[in-house]
């Protein structure tokens, strides 16, 4: 029998942590855009002093962002250190699958903000409440749709076969 493993301090697991998420901010491109989004849109939230309630309903789904970006940071990691130079068409959907769950995150953070943020930043410029909250509805609603859109073109394009290329 093995012994059980050995605990770890609180201290411990929230300096792995600090390591984790280090990692990715130095190696994940699309983590730093992430997160230079998420202050910009702090920094709306509280120029436009928004209600708490929706703040926090902001913050949250931007939370999920990260969250799966940092996922599909790990998988990434150990599915390219279990396959290694052995391409598995399973691997590639292993990443793919994450990295989709990053693009449809961000389309739906995308649309809660522009259903949250709409209302507020139309009335800061000047817009009328009624009119500021039908185009961020509208905008929101091409937002959802057109990233649907996208998401159903790649994937078509994806399924479809390479055509060959003629020789030049």
């Amino acid at each position: 029998m093995t012994p059980p493993p050995a605990r770890r301090s609180l201290g411990q697991a929230f300096a792995y942590a600090r390591d984790g998420l280090r990692h990715a901010a130095r190696t994940q491109r699309t983590f730093r855009i992430h997160l230079a989004i998420a202050a910009g849109i702090g920094g709306l939230l509280l120029w436009l002093q928004v209600p708490p309630v929706e703040a926090a309903v902001i913050v949250l789904s931007m939370t999920v962002v990260l969250v799966a970006e940092l996922f599909n940071t790990g998988v990434e990691i150990v599915v390219d250190l279990l396959v290694e130079r052995n391409h598995h068409a399973l691997a590639k959907a292993a990443k793919d699958i994450a990295a989709g769950a990053v693009v449809v995150g961000s389309v739906g953070t995308a649309v809660v903000g522009i259903l949250l943020l709409g209302p507020p930043l139309g009335s800061a410029l000047g817009l009328d409440v009624g009119l500021a909250g039908r185009v961020s509805r509208l905008i929101a609603v091409l937002t959802g749709v057109s990233g649907a859109v996208g998401l159903a073109w790649f994937a078509r394009r994806a399924a479809r076969p390479a055509s060959p290329r003629s020789p030049r």
